[in-house]
């Protein structure tokens, strides 16, 4: 029986050099995705592996998150705080001069709130990134249909989620930018007269959209999420704030989770009922969608779901820290989670009819939910 290999890219803005180190471990191990579902900074990644031959892969996303660190001179050290020398700082100097490859400091951006600015709708200028993208995505490899890329996003005015998917028509820079725009930090970007968002509004793990796509296929997906569900007591106004972020973006991926486990279970009910239906009664229309939704629950679907649990020299504003130090300790954390959490999956795959998912967050031990 056929596996399919799904890939789901939750966004994170500088957390997402943890998804680059944690694809390098499934890469090696021979993991090379059909699909990919990704959001914000996930689609940015998406982007970099769909569009680059297989071989080219790791180099292109390496080289990405390298150019995405800031390295600039920064003066401001408090001698009172030896925190500030270090973690906050280079969060800091990220967040007031941006990243080389992502994102600018925009004007009027702040600004703008004062009396007498010009008005704006973002604090940073995304321009870096879409430069960096032109040179490193070949869009025609990325629309080719090798791989089928599923981009998240959200409509500004309506809320209603969008799907960019690049089996029913192309993927260009403005639809990843789109999905990177998480309010007020980035502006929206107007996609096909419509003023579009970052998909984090509603879905930062996109589980739902990767999950409920009928298949003939087995499938095995691996979804990385930059957010932990778990978190440490926070102590100060930055912490508090970072918590925040982590509640609201890693509950939608747990409700979407408890959610598909729930409409499968029905699926699987009906399935078992529709085999007591005899033969001759199964044209009957009224049972034609009863039959048809039990049937989504034939095909085995196997996820493993890994979560960044943050790294030793994390600080508060972390999805803001482009700083070299932070960036590399992400890819590396990603590696080595990745790596204990395919050990421990094993050839553990789900069986046919059922859904069965492997969590793990950072060196924790994994376990089925």
């Amino acid at each position: 029986m056929a596996e399919q290999n799904i890939l789901i890219l939750a966004g994170g803005n500088a957390l997402g050099a943890y998804q680059g180190g944690a694809y390098e471990t499934i890469h090696e191990r021979g993991f090379h995705p059909d699909q990919v579902f990704a959001v914000s900074a996930g689609a940015v990644n998406a982007a970099l592996i769909a569009g680059n031959p297989p071989e080219k892969r790791i180099s292109v996303l390496r080289s990405f998150w390298e150019t995405a660190a800031q390295d600039g001179a920064w003066t401001f050290r408090p001698a009172w705080s030896t925190t500030w020398n270090g973690k906050r700082r280079r969060a800091l100097q990220s967040l007031l001069l941006g990243s080389p490859a992502f994102y600018r400091v925009r004007f009027p951006g702040f600004l703008s709130m004062f009396p007498g600015m010009p008005s704006d709708a973002g604090l940073y200028d995304l321009a870096p990134l879409r430069e960096r993208l032109k040179r490193l995505v070949d869009f025609k490899r990325l629309n080719n249909g090798e791989i089928r890329l599923v981009i998240i996003a959200v409509d500004a005015n309506s809320g209603e989620e969008i799907r960019f998917d690049s089996a029913k028509s192309p993927i260009t820079i403005d639809h990843l930018l789109a999905s990177c725009g998480f309010i007020p930090f980035f502006p929206p970007t107007r996609v096909d007269g419509r003023l579009v968002v970052d998909g984090g509004m509603t879905s930062n793990l996109p589980l739902e959209a990767a999950l409920d796509e009928p298949t003939s296929d087995e499938r095995l997906c691996i979804a990385i999420d930059l957010f932990r569900r778990l978190g440490p007591e926070f102590r100060t106004v930055g912490q508090s704030m970072d918590r925040q972020l982590e509640l609201l973006l890693s509950s939608q991926s747990w409700r979407a989770l408890q959610h598909f486990r729930q409409r499968h279970e029905l699926r699987r009910q009906l399935r078992l009922l529709g085999s007591q239906v005899p033969e001759q009664q199964r044209g009957d229309p009224a049972l034609a969608s009863a039959l048809a939704e039990g049937a989504k629950a034939e095909k085995a679907i196997t996820l493993l779901m890994l979560s960044h649990a943050g790294v030793p020299h994390d600080t508060e504003m972390r999805a803001f820290d482009f700083s070299r130090p932070s960036l590399a300790e992400r890819w590396e954390a990603g590696r080595s989670d990745m790596s204990h959490a395919l050990e421990t999956l094993g050839s553990q795959r789900a069986a046919p009819g059922e859904f069965n998912v492997h969590a793990f967050s950072g060196r924790d031990a994994m376990a089925s939910v």
